[in-house]
């Protein structure tokens, strides 16, 4: 599984969810949609719990600076719990890119993509890894809710297996059968 990348245009991580489910869903792009849409999900809400990458704690307290300021104040923020969230436009902005098989991509491109891309890096803000999740957070926290689902590929994927082991022993009957 890849580890999230980060550049001033996007920043983003590839998850091939054949790796962490243990079947083989390439097939399903329902269902690996759905799965991304709650890699998101868990993001947004691990990072309003003040938790990041890993379920690291994010950074803080914010800076005294950002803490003082108009929006701050505004957005009823408190210096102590770093979630992430002024505008909410930043963490609005994860969205899945792209689709392949089993793989799914989550990224944030576009306006949001230089802030994500500072905090994710500390370039000019103190770091704070809020993007991506390894695959222990998603077998611990996102799988539960498609164990069915995913069960019923492995059934599937056991089944074709069989299947094509039965075809096999067969056609070699058939040849000894005509002496070839």
């Amino acid at each position: 599984m890849d580890a999230p990348k980060a550049t001033l245009e996007k920043v983003s991580q590839t998850i091939d969810l054949n790796e962490v489910v243990g079947a083989d869903i390439s097939k399903d792009e329902k269902l690996v949609t759905k799965i991304g849409q709650s890699i998101i999900d868990y993001m947004e809400q691990r990072v309003e719990d003040g938790l990041g990458y890993g379920r690291k704690k994010l950074k803080s307290p914010y800076s005294k600076s950002y803490a003082s300021s108009l929006d701050f104040t505004a957005a009823g923020k408190s210096k102590n719990h770093v979630n992430m969230r002024l505008s909410g436009d930043m963490l609005a902005a994860i969205d899945i890119t792209e689709t392949d098989g089993a793989k799914v991509t989550i990224a944030i491109e576009g306006d949001q993509a230089p802030k994500a891309f500072n905090h994710q890096t500390g370039d000019t803000l103190p770091k704070r890894e809020f993007f991506g999740v390894t695959k222990d957070e998603i077998k611990k926290y996102i799988l539960e809710e498609f164990k069915d689902e995913i069960k019923a590929k492995k059934v599937t994927s056991a089944e074709g297996i069989n299947q094509a082991v039965s075809a096999i022993r067969g056609i070699r009957t058939l040849a000894d059968f005509f002496g070839g």
